[in-house]
């Protein structure tokens, strides 16, 4: 696919930096920004409870955002949450279900620390016992372990796509075992999400998690937390105060109905209105295109990596790589790396990429990592890679 002229428009930092750090944040097209700009300018007020015709217009505007964003992943209205992002939207799971000594919380050694530290957490404070999905050192789970490590449990949780190894997961498959064994599941999605077709229902999710910055080329402050309406009367609200009522004395207090129930406060609400201007431009373009341009540029990168005799990290097998490129320059730093390819306008991510359990796995200290959206081009690839070239025959 080549990259269309108006999508370069759309977004000017393309036509001044070859942007390969999308996993840590994609970039706004204008639309997004216009969408949110006509929220401030024209109709800013606050949402909810208000009469006049600007808290009308703004309360309208959220609430169509949610919608949106609901239709986006296959879920109910109701069954969408608002937050700040997918590190939050993940703790106030943990947060809001009820725990007891002994519990069993399945997840896997390849998670985000988002969606990690949550779990560890909770299985500290209340006993609980956290167990490990064995995997190898691509990322590649071991669906036999998940499966015996899945009976028992009360809750699964797993990242649809590692943000670290570029790894898809079988997340649909494990979720069917989490069903099987009456297992709440949890799905990080925050590297699949605006990248490839994600559906609540077909995943199995009981709760998912996303950020709007990323795949949807949202704002940053808005995050997602799907959860699946049976979970209304059991998912306790961690967060109570404006918004989340019903009625209030002053010994109690009844919750209002879902969604408000879980947003307390005033939300973000410009957030929300570009979100869900995001995720238009995204179907706009179409996932299915998404995918496969950024399948191409996986594709080239691996090949041309390697053909450099330069070390890179996740699946061999590429129908399960998603847009995410790990790699080495020995003896460099991931840093010095990154510092050289900054110099000829390459933006790339280096470190550990909030996944240290990852890097001790691989006896690493972190990684240079190239990540890429639909305004990436197989050009800007090549551009990449003789730069790469340039570095490496430096060095040798």
């Amino acid at each position: 696919m080549k990259i269309p002229e108006d999508i370069r428009k759309d977004i000017p930092l393309t036509q001044e930096v070859i942007y390969f750090d999308n996993t840590a944040t994609s970039l706004t097209p204008i639309p997004v920004i216009e969408a949110m700009d006509e929220y401030y300018l024209k109709y800013r007020a606050n949402v909810h409870r208000g009469v006049h015709r600007l808290s009308q217009r703004a309360t309208h505007e959220y609430e169509n955002a949610r919608k949106v964003t609901a239709d986006f992943i296959g879920a109910k209205f109701e069954e969408i949450v608002f937050t700040k992002n997918t590190s939050e939207s993940l703790n106030l799971v943990a947060l809001g279900l009820e725990w007891k000594k002994g519990d069993k919380i399945v997840t896997t050694p390849y998670e985000h620390h988002s969606d990690l530290l949550p779990w560890q957490k909770a299985a500290k404070k209340y006993g609980a016992k956290l167990e490990i999905i064995e995997g190898d050192d691509e990322g590649n789970l071991d669906l036999a372990d998940a499966e015996k490590k899945i009976k028992g449990a009360k809750l699964v949780a797993i990242q649809h796509v590692s943000n670290a190894l570029g790894v898809i997961h079988e997340v649909e498959e494990i979720g069917k075992m989490a069903k099987e064994e009456g297992a709440i599941f949890v799905v990080d999605a925050a590297q699949s999400v605006g990248h490839m077709e994600v559906n609540v229902n077909k995943l199995h999710a009981d709760f998912l998690a996303f950020s709007g910055h990323k795949g949807p080329m949202g704002p940053t402050g808005i995050g997602v937390l799907y959860i699946r309406e049976e979970f209304f009367d059991t998912f306790d609200s961690p967060l109570v105060g404006g918004g989340t009522i019903e009625d209030v004395s002053l010994g109690e207090y009844t919750l209002t109905q879902p969604p408000e129930r879980y947003e307390a406060g005033t939300p973000n609400i410009g957030g929300a209105i570009g979100l869900a201007a995001g995720i238009k431009y995204i179907q706009k373009i179409g996932l299915d295109k998404i995918e496969k341009q950024e399948h191409k540029l996986v594709k080239r990168i691996t090949e041309g990596l390697s053909e450099l005799e330069v070390p890179w990290y996740g699946p061999r097998d590429l129908k399960k790589h998603a847009g995410v490129v790990s790699f080495n320059v020995p003896p460099l730093h991931p840093h010095d790396v990154a510092a050289v390819l900054d110099e000829h306008n390459i933006m790339v991510r280096s470190g550990h990429h909030c996944a240290i359990p990852v890097m001790k796995r691989l006896g690493i200290n972190g990684t240079v990592r190239a990540s890429f959206h639909v305004y990436n081009s197989l050009e800007e690839v090549e551009t990449f890679l003789s730069v790469m070239e340039e570095l490496v025959k430096s060095l040798r």
